[in-house]
């Protein structure tokens, strides 16, 4: 049985550099703590997670905008070998 070891939350800042209508690319930036200022990863959220259209999905989330991100990581121990 897996466990959880630990939940962690994570704010963030990120601009929408591409949207073709099916996916949009974010750069994200750290607003808090060491991470404030700095360039963080690139995330990718997809239209097919909404009930969106193309032309939606463009409109909800256009080249230059600007996104407050909350993250939650999930942190969990796998099994030991043997009880895979």
């Amino acid at each position: 049985m897996e466990k959880t070891l630990m939940v962690t939350r994570k704010k963030v800042a990120g601009q929408v550099e591409v949207n073709d209508g099916q996916l949009a690319e974010i750069q994200t930036v750290g607003i808090e703590g060491d991470e404030k200022n700095l360039l963080l990863d690139r995330i990718q959220i997809h239209r097919e997670d909404s009930d969106d259209t193309p032309q939606e999905f463009c409109h909800r989330f256009p080249k230059g905008l600007w996104l407050d991100i909350l993250t939650i990581t999930e942190i969990t121990a796998w099994p030991t070998e043997g009880t895979r």
